[in-house]
């Protein structure tokens, strides 16, 4: 079954370090978007952005202060 809509990984990674853990975020136009890292609760909302800030809120009291969660950046081929 082919899905329709946004899907996008997302990463955790402290400030200039390495990938500490990644996870993602969906959604369509239908519904809300849904974000999700591993071993912890999956956030709701209704943009992409509004997700993204709650994964970082939670990635922030798992990990620490210094971490940021950002979309993945894709290659180009």
């Amino acid at each position: 079954m082919k899905r329709h809509g946004i899907d996008e990984e997302v990463i955790v990674h402290p400030v200039d370090g390495m990938q500490l853990s990644e996870g993602y975020i969906r959604g369509d136009e239908a519904t809300c978007f849904k974000g999700c890292l591993p071993g912890m609760e999956p956030e709701a909302g209704d943009t992409l952005d509004e997700v993204l800030a709650r994964l970082e809120r939670k990635a922030k009291a798992f990990y620490g202060d210094d971490v940021i969660v950002e979309i993945a950046p894709h290659a180009v081929a």
